[in-house]
């Protein structure tokens, strides 16, 4: 008898990994994840352990095949996918010389300032297509190399999240052209690193890893990762892509203007583009797509879902006791106390700005606040305006794609976020569009990557294949009325708050530089 030939992919996220065992279709077999922490060391400071994400991508992976009987199947590769925007500095041994400094970390603010003074974002426009900020890659390398000399003249490679575990599980320093991107020293125009920002900025190309297609077999499991996460030797591994690279093909979106919603930690909005346009002024994220002769444009919240997070392990102690007592989600609870707030949450709004922004505003000094907050307004209240101010924010990045010709009637919707029926309900109404949400959604990142595996491996021709395959579970459509009215016009004070506050929390920032 045939043995059914399986795939392993990975969401190495930033709350957790994310294993699964998915047939050449997608269809998840079965799944594990594994929780890790972010770790604070200071006001602004965002890391993780970069051992304590391989445990996890290795104890996930033993849990996985121990549920798949092997006798029966047939592992036929690994594919990869993670949290991008991050930097880890490796030595040349593949050892870590720091804790990774996460896409959330903001130290290095007075960096991405000076670099964009020095050079002006045009230059930056023009070779990579996209600007950082203060929570961006370059910065971070820039404050290594100023405030770790020692580290930065022990590294070898900068390495991202997933390039790091696909060090771990092939020997290999490599990056695909979809996680290269949001490196912005990467013109994903021309799908290779920019030679003229990397002198510019004293960045050694050296340093940086050798960039493939999201599609290629770049190596095989070693016998020491072999050991640690069952997978047996010799396995091929597919370089895969970051994130918001596999979010796309596993929500059923790689063909020309569909669009998906990955609705996790952060948030981000992405269109799939046969043709390469983006703002030049405050650019969205363009990135190489998956698919080789694609790409992506991005318009990203840096706290969307995590503002929820935020205020259930802030203010909502009761609401997890209890969650855990009647063995569910809190954020179900949380949802189930909002829903019977009205719509507007009665004259309260929440900006959910708790890291800074990006799209479609680009500023790292942004905070987030609830606005008309009274004491007739209750936990319950503060919740749907977290909702709902997230849905204007998502509304604000879609009016200003459709700016530049992204024309965005529907989307397919995935991750956490995804599994709240009332918080995609509120979406679809502040937006005015149809949002289906993709079956198992929140595993949809790590089906991205078992099809791009079946894809590397030659099975099907092409990552369109992902458009037929993908399956949806429910269709949320915008309502109209009452509701429609009251989002429209506190849509606008939205708009109106960031105008009002922006200076303020620049000023706020200079202060507290003068205290520290």
């Amino acid at each position: 008898m045939k043995k059914k030939e399986i795939i392993i992919a990975h969401d190495v996220g930033t709350g957790g990994n994310k294993a699964v065992c998915t047939d050449l279709k997608g269809k998840v077999l079965f799944s594990h994840y594994i929780p890790y922490q972010l770790i604070h060391p200071k006001p602004g400071w965002v890391e993780q352990n970069p051992e304590e994400l391989w445990n996890a991508v290795s104890k996930s992976t033993r849990n996985v095949l121990m549920n798949i009987d092997l006798s029966f199947h047939q592992i036929i590769g690994v594919c990869l996918s993670g949290q991008m925007l991050n930097i880890i500095p490796l030595n040349e041994k593949g050892q870590p010389l720091s804790n990774m400094i996460s896409w959330l970390d903001t130290r290095s603010i007075s960096q991405a300032d000076r670099i964009i003074e020095d050079l002006g974002d045009q230059l930056f426009i023009r070779e990579v297509a996209n600007l950082p900020t203060g929570k961006d890659i370059i910065p971070k390398m820039l404050w290594i190399r100023e405030k770790w000399p020692q580290i930065w003249k022990k590294t070898y490679k900068l390495c991202d999240c997933k390039e790091y575990i696909l060090f771990r599980m092939t020997g290999k320093f490599a990056v695909d052209w979809n996680d290269a991107s949001l490196y912005f020293l990467f013109d994903p125009r021309k799908r290779d690193w920019s030679k003229t920002l990397c002198e510019k900025l004293e960045i050694p190309l050296s340093m940086l890893p050798e960039a493939h297609s999201c599609i290629k077999v770049i190596g095989e499991v070693t016998p020491e990762a072999s050991k640690q996460t069952g997978i047996p030797s010799g396995t091929p591994v597919v370089i895969g892509a970051g994130d918001a690279g596999m979010a796309q093909v596993g929500a059923g979106a790689v063909r020309n203007g569909k669009v998906n919603l990955m609705a996790g930690t952060s948030l981000l909005l992405a269109v799939s583009i046969d043709r390469f346009i983006n703002d030049n002024k405050k650019p969205f994220l363009g990135m190489c797509h998956v698919d080789p002769k694609s790409w992506i444009i991005g318009g990203a919240m840096e706290t969307g879902g995590g503002s929820l997070m935020w205020f259930r392990d802030t203010l909502c102690d009761d609401i997890t006791v209890e969650a855990k007592r009647k063995g569910v989600s809190a954020y179900q609870l949380m949802s189930e106390i909002a829903v019977e707030i009205p719509p507007g949450s009665d004259n309260l709004i929440f900006t959910p700005w708790l890291a800074g922004e990006r799209s479609p505003v680009l500023n790292h000094y942004l905070r987030g606040a609830f606005i008309g907050l009274t004491l007739g307004h209750s936990k319950a209240h503060m919740v749907r305006a977290i909702m709902e101010g997230v849905s204007y924010h998502l509304r604000w990045i879609r009016d200003r794609m459709q700016n530049i010709g992204i024309q965005i009637d529907s989307m397919h919707a995935m991750g956490g976020s995804g599994t709240s029926d009332m918080w995609m309900q509120i979406m679809s109404d502040v937006l005015g569009i149809e949002i289906r949400i993709v079956k198992n959604a929140q595993e949809a990142g790590a089906v991205g990557a078992a099809l791009t595996t079946a894809v590397g491996l030659g099975v099907y021709p092409s990552l369109e294949i992902a458009d037929d395959l993908v399956r949806f579970s429910k269709t949320f459509y915008p309502k109209s009325g009452k509701a429609k009215k009251i989002y429209d016009a506190f849509y606008k004070e939205y708009i109106a708050l960031y105008e009002a506050l922006s200076p303020i929390y620049r000023r706020m920032h200079t202060v507290n530089q003068i205290n520290s």
